[in-house]
């Protein structure tokens, strides 16, 4: 399980709501969203709060790596770095674990600058505010994103229309969309009501907005994901 996973198992441990998260290390709903879905990494800054909101340590949210590591024999230079690492303080090796985080993961990072990714784009019909109608007869244009990890998972892109997922997501933010059948509790997608589509936060039996000026929607057995917000262009 990644740094992203442990976030959020331990989030979801906590009853902890994405917002709540947010508020208590000084970031929004949409930053936490990132780490839990591996898009970003705590800043330095931020981990010694993030431990402190979590009620964890380093070595919870970063347990697979140490696992990982110890399954090698470590050499004699990376005994030393463990000794000197030990008799850091909690803030200083959050420090060092984010920075060692972000330099692997720039390692493994796919770049692709020649080629761009090709997606269809169906233009505003995602609702964040009262439903519009979508893919009925609606020819998508093509248009190229970056080429990388995250969005070469997409299937297509659609438009936000609407106010209530601010601050997340704002009106013609355009968002990325794996097409699959269901999303966690937690997660973002865009659900199909009555022949609209929605872009919701999947709660316990409701769909959620993040504007709290909208109510949450009642979940029912007619409403229809239609994919996975992985994030915007």
């Amino acid at each position: 399980m990644s740094l992203n996973n442990r976030i959020k198992e331990r989030r979801e441990a906590l009853n902890m709501s994405r917002a709540e998260l947010a508020n208590s290390i000084g970031v929004t709903p949409s930053a936490i969203a990132n780490y839990e879905n591996g898009i970003s990494s705590p800043k330095i800054e931020l981990l010694y709060k993030l431990f402190k909101a979590l009620k964890c340590d380093a070595n919870y949210l970063y347990q697979d790596e140490i696992k990982e590591f110890t399954t090698e024999t470590p050499t004699s230079d990376e005994l030393t770095i463990i000794k000197k690492y030990r008799s850091l303080s909690d803030y200083d090796k959050g420090a060092v674990d984010s920075l060692i985080n972000h330099l692997s993961g720039r390692q493994t990072e796919f770049i692709q600058i020649e080629s761009p990714t090709l997606l269809p784009y169906y233009g505003r019909i995602a609702s964040a505010g009262t439903g519009q109608f979508v893919f009925d007869d609606i020819p998508p244009e093509m248009i190229e994103v970056e080429s990388n990890h995250i969005n070469m998972q997409a299937d297509f892109a659609v438009g936000v229309n609407g106010d209530s997922m601010e601050p997340t997501y704002k009106d013609r933010d355009v968002l990325l969309i794996k097409k699959q059948p269901s999303v966690n509790i937690g997660e973002i997608g865009i659900f199909m009501i009555d022949g609209e589509a929605f872009v919701k936060e999947l709660g316990h039996n409701v769909l959620v907005s993040h504007n709290p000026k909208y109510a949450p929607i009642p979940f029912s057995e007619s409403i229809s994901c239609i994919g996975k917000v992985l994030g915007k262009v």
